[in-house]
């Protein structure tokens, strides 16, 4: 059975690429099922438990076309590799997939629009990744004071939840409190219980102690990688697709917005406050923006020339997983972003285990 029809293949500029095709009817009544399992959570109905509703009441609640377009959206995911593999291309970012005509009965046309890999000439880099990996590594201890400091800062911050608790109509917004010792908790076997599962005091300070080793190793990790990557592309040649710089800016600036919320902020109030626009922001960040698309080129090269792959199944798992917390995302984009998270993990691996 053919599962998909490859209708048109066009390279477009800027290292660029169009596919358009069909998913063959039987693909998608294939994925029926699936897509009704995806409706049982979506819908409460009288008379049945959610998530145990009868496929034909269910069927007859949801509509053929919105069940038809669910299972085409999962067989255009399931085949999404095998049609780019079909075309010939390495893409590369996050693509944008499009149905362009669906309908019960009748093959499904689509469209997908995506960056694929430029050429990338690599230096050696795993003369490179040896290099740094064999250059003395820092001492990495955590001393006492270390502890001590962390412990005060934990108490004062306790002692600050209770300020602003029992002084509720306090709108001074004053977050930098003066503290005296006596007005900090005691630090006794049941305060640091309430804290976490702690037996003691002395069992509190060791894991606090691990915990903090724990943040300098990881330091010591990302800054050793920054090091090599930082040496890779200062020698690697490559030209950078614009619309992964797009897309590099694009997260950035999503993750920015998603900051500013977070400290109580509108975007719009922030930028008056700096007197800039989001132009401005994006046009200081494009240099940073290409620089990380081109770590990702990198790293997306090294994982070809060492066959470095996601394992299938744990692939599934954590895409399955993420889509849990993000029920309304599309399955294909977040397929992709899991996929190159774990094959950029995996080259990271394989770079430190180069001494």
């Amino acid at each position: 059975m053919k599962t998909f029809t490859i209708t048109k293949k066009e390279a477009l500029p800027e290292s660029s690429y169009l596919i358009e095709g069909e998913i063959s009817v039987e693909s998608i009544e294939a994925e029926k099922k699936n897509a009704l399992a995806k409706f049982q959570d979506l819908f409460a109905i009288d008379g049945f438990r959610k998530g145990h509703i009868p496929e034909k009441v269910l069927s007859e609640k949801v509509g053929d076309l919105a069940i038809v377009e669910e299972a085409g959206s999962l067989a255009l995911e399931k085949y999404y590799e095998a049609i780019v593999n079909e075309v010939g291309i390495a893409v590369i970012g996050q693509p944008k997939v499009s149905i362009i005509k669906i309908a019960p009965g009748q093959p499904m046309s689509f469209k997908i629009e995506t960056a694929i890999a430029p050429e990338v000439t690599l230096p050696n880099y795993k003369k490179i990744a040896k290099e740094e990996m064999s250059s003395g590594d820092e001492s990495l201890v955590v001393e006492d004071k270390e502890v001590e400091d962390a412990i005060k800062e934990i108490r004062e911050s306790v002692a600050h939840h209770k300020f602003h608790t029992e002084n509720p109509d306090d709108k001074s917004g004053n977050h930098n409190h003066e503290f005296k010792e006596e007005d900090l908790p005691e630090l006794t076997d049941d305060f640091v219980k309430t804290l976490g599962k702690f037996d003691n005091v002395e069992d509190f300070k060791t894991k606090l102690r691990a915990n903090i080793l724990s943040e300098k190793q990881l330091k010591s990790r990302e800054k050793k990688r920054l090091s090599i990557i930082e040496k890779i592309i200062k020698d690697t040649k490559v030209e950078v697709p614009a619309v992964l710089v797009e897309s590099e800016l694009l997260k950035m600036m999503g993750q920015f917005k998603d900051n500013i919320a977070s400290m109580g902020l509108s975007f719009e109030e922030y930028l008056k406050n700096i007197s800039k626009t989001e132009d401005d922001i994006r046009s200081e960040w494009k240099d940073e923006a290409k620089k990380r698309a081109v770590i990702q080129l990198v790293l997306n090269k090294i994982a070809v020339e060492e066959k470095i792959e996601a394992g299938e199944e744990e692939l599934k798992h954590q895409t399955e997983e993420l889509l849990t917390f993000y029920k309304d995302a599309d399955p294909l984009r977040i397929r992709i972003y899991v996929e190159t998270m774990m094959v950029n993990e995996k080259v990271w691996k394989f770079l430190e285990d180069q001494k």
